[in-house]
């Protein structure tokens, strides 16, 4: 009998232990940025500190105010993010929009593509063309532009029935359109895996 009254007991002091509203219990931001380490030379003075700090993860798909379009022209597609973060943003906005990757290179900066500018219901897959992502660091940001591809790449692709550039069924605002479908998906829809 004492022994059912001790873990009675005992269980009731870590429920009421576990139900504090106490705010400081909960607040994990802390937690989450590791401490400020220096690093010392021989003579005992500091050469760097490390004030660096973890994103946090967001709650709602897409990345916000991180990413935005310029008004100039050719318009731009720019990421508040490092050359290959926004690389691999940009690969799965790609994947996530089932526009199709016909090559990459990373080194070089370049996504090839095919796209649809006019992605309706009565559109045909004689409309789609390779189009030319262009990825560059540009400071902190990193910026994307998206040309139609040269007559070369186009001709590569007649065996599979895509057009050539010079076709008058091809939109000229295709690369803007591209653009700015990657970018309402990068900002409203991207899920990260």
């Amino acid at each position: 009998m004492q022994v059912i009254v001790k873990i009675l007991l005992l269980s009731l002091g870590l429920a009421s232990c576990g139900t504090s509203e106490d705010s400081r219990y909960r607040d994990t931001t802390m937690l989450e940025r590791p401490p400020a380490i220096g690093v010392y030379n021989q003579k005992g003075q500091p050469l760097e500190i490390d004030n660096s700090a973890i994103p946090k993860r967001r709650n709602e798909p897409g990345l916000g105010s991180d990413v935005y379009m310029t008004v100039t022209t050719p318009s731009q597609l720019r990421i508040k993010r490092p050359f290959d973060n926004a690389w691999n943003t940009l690969g799965l906005a790609l994947k996530q929009s089932d526009i199709k990757i016909t090559d990459r290179e990373h080194d070089k900066g370049l996504y090839y593509v095919v796209y649809r500018p006019d992605n309706s219901f009565f559109s045909n897959k004689y409309n789609e063309a390779i189009y030319l992502l262009l990825v560059e660091k540009d400071g902190s940001e990193t910026k994307i532009t998206a040309t139609l591809g040269s007559a070369a790449e186009q001709g590569s692709s007649r065996n599979r029935g895509l057009v050539n550039d010079n076709n008058p069924d091809q939109p000229a605002d295709g690369a803007e359109k591209l653009l700015q479908s990657l970018y309402e998906t990068i900002r409203d829809d991207l899920k990260e895996e």
